[in-house]
């Protein structure tokens, strides 16, 4: 590299909060959660773009909602207050390829052209921030040649959760590959195949290019949603908030399917920054610290007999005897029991909920802002 480049992270942070019920609620969305330590998911995230990119509060850009606006700012000022200096706020949900124009277009005006955007998922969990580091620096080099980056996480097993990316030949970047497909969420048959040839990677979600690349991107592969937010922003009497008048003619379309399938100039950095979206509470356990019978407990709990399983007490006594494989959650107004492993039955479960009006699927009557499992509750699993 020649020169150092401006780093922008972008936050995108959105959600509906369905995957985690009853900890995650429509109006409490897992990135406010503190699900794996003293920081919420959305906290942690901004506090690892800053330590990974090595730049201020102040450099962080985060798109959200305008109904999570307020939310962000006082996770944020928990924190750091400079990072709410940047919060865009839609005025509705269009998916990612809205929100990254959006970002797009306020950084070229704010940072300038040459910046590099570091796109970020607010609600995914990364332990191996060295590993992270290596691979931003990679990517920052093919980023640099006009390529749009993705980073791509070495598979640990067959998941049919994730999208993957068929990686190709090795680029003049050391470290960087070509990309040659882009999948969906593929059967169980086909994601142990992909596993097994070795030419697949996890599609993470993060990118990073320059500025003025991905507009040409999108004046190329999604012109129409350029020109709303341009149009939107023109409109708008403060740039971090832009009405609905405009924006509500958008296409609800993800970034990987507006721009990165059409792209030809790609490059993915193979990584492994122990990363996992938490997108469900097997992925959760995954992740938690477990004992000695690979059970993850948080509150008041006692367990015998009891192994693989992902305990978490608001309250109550949690008491669990010869039992396997089980998520028990007790919140203030609810308690899901279900297998673990079966992620479909709850998504099933949720949807019935939030079909029938039941009001435990779209509100949370915690009043500890960041919390659901209180901090201050004495944290004592004990097995007899």
């Amino acid at each position: 590299m020649t020169y150092s480049p401006m780093i922008i992270p972008v936050i995108l942070c959105g959600g509906s909060g369905t995957r985690l019920w009853p900890l995650s609620r429509e109006s409490m969305p897992k990135q406010f959660l503190n699900l794996m330590g003293e920081e919420t998911l959305l906290q942690a995230t901004a506090l690892r773009a800053m330590l990974t990119a090595k730049v201020p509060a102040d450099n962080i850009v985060t798109v959200t909602l305008a109904a999570m606006k307020d939310q962000v700012a006082a996770q944020y000022n928990e924190i750091n207050p400079a990072l709410s200096k940047h919060i865009l706020s839609e005025p509705m949900p269009k998916n990612t390829s809205a929100a990254i124009a959006f970002a797009a277009n306020y950084v070229k005006k704010t940072f300038g052209p040459d910046a590099l955007m570091w796109i970020l998922a607010a609600d995914h969990h990364m332990s191996n921030v060295k590993a992270l580091r290596e691979a931003l620096l990679t990517a920052i080099e093919s980023a640099l040649s006009d390529n749009l980056v993705t980073f791509g996480i070495k598979p640990s097993r067959p998941e049919t959760g994730y999208g993957y990316i068929k990686t190709g030949a090795e680029q003049i970047v050391s470290g960087a590959l070509f990309v040659s497909e882009f999948v969906e969420k593929p059967s169980l048959e086909k994601a142990e195949a992909y596993i097994a040839s070795g030419d697949y990677l996890w599609n993470s979600g993060m990118f990073l290019f320059k500025v003025d690349t991905v507009l040409k991107s999108y004046k190329k592969h999604d012109p129409s949603t350029l020109e709303l937010i341009e149009k939107s922003m023109n409109v708008a009497a403060y740039k971090q908030a832009i009405p609905s008048n405009v924006y509500i003619a958008m296409a609800a379309q993800p970034f990987d399917k507006a721009i990165m399938e059409k792209e030809i100039k790609l490059s993915v950095i193979p990584c492994d920054p122990k990363w996992s979206d938490i997108g469900s509470w097997e992925s959760l356990w995954e992740v938690s610290n477990k004992d000695e019978d690979g059970n993850a407990v948080e509150g008041y709990t006692y367990l015998t007999q009891t192994n693989d399983c992902l305990v978490k007490s608001h309250k109550t006594l949690i008491a669990c005897a010869g039992v396997n494989n089980l998520v028990i959650v007790e919140t203030e107004d609810a308690i899901l029991i279900a297998d673990k492993s079966n992620g479909s039955a709850i998504k099933e479960l949720v949807s019935r909920l939030r079909k029938d009006g039941v009001k435990q699927a779209f509100h949370n009557p915690q009043t500890i802002t960041n919390n659901v499992i209180d901090r201050r509750i004495e944290k004592f699993p004990r097995k007899l």
